[in-house]
């Protein structure tokens, strides 16, 4: 693994305040960070102590991060959610048996989704 994660403390050197930052380092331990708490960084930093994250540690942050700022779930269009269903209608009408009521529930589910396939392409969606 040549990423990491890691969590650095460090006191600032003009302002002896403690800085705390989160931080993305390559291989060679350069990287890019945030930080989190105490005076901006001005390149007079000294390293009181470097944790690396593992990917437990992630899954526990982001499960508390989740819990008070939720991601937005991105709403499907209509043209989305039309098409959609039409691939599921063509699913169903794949999925019937052969005998004659599996065939007409094929045509069936084969119509309903050439309707939804028509109304998504009203809809601006290519279906």
């Amino acid at each position: 693994m040549t990423e990491r994660i890691v969590i650095d403390v460090d006191r600032d050197g003009w302002t002896k305040g403690i800085q705390l930052n989160i931080v993305k380092l390559d291989a060679n331990d350069h990287g890019w960070g945030f930080r989190l708490a105490g005076p901006k960084y001005n390149g007079s930093s000294t390293n009181l102590l470097r944790t690396e994250l593992t990917e437990r540690d992630a899954g526990e942050i982001r499960q508390a991060l989740d819990a008070v700022f939720p991601l937005p779930v991105p709403a499907l269009s209509r043209a989305e959610v039309l098409a959609e269903a039409a691939e599921l209608a063509v699913r169903v009408a794949r999925g019937c048996g052969d005998d004659e009521a599996g065939q007409y529930a094929a045509s069936v589910a084969a119509g309903i989704g050439a309707e939804l396939r028509r109304m998504a392409r009203e809809a601006g969606g290519v279906a």
